[in-house]
């Protein structure tokens, strides 16, 4: 059987000019500490979540990007 486990991903992401590198250093930092702990990364997906405020605001529509991961539990092997 598999076991799925959703970890937000960084929203907005500042380098230097020229060093997009960095910025996908942050995701395979994530990737890789959930790694050690035995996950194994899957994808990753956006979802839209809208926020009601209150007091006769208009709600809010924000992103959320989420990596997502798996990993075997029970020693069974599952289908998706």
């Amino acid at each position: 059987m598999k076991q799925y486990k959703a970890v937000a991903a960084p929203k907005n992401i500042t380098v230097s000019k020229g060093d997009s590198q960095a910025a996908f250093d942050a995701f395979a930092d994530i990737i890789n500490r959930q790694a050690q702990a035995g996950w194994t990364y899957h994808s990753m997906n956006t979802i839209t979540v809208t926020e009601n405020p209150g007091c006769g605001q208009q709600p809010v529509a924000v992103n959320h990007y989420m990596l997502i991961f798996v990993r075997e539990i029970d020693g069974q092997a599952g289908c998706i």
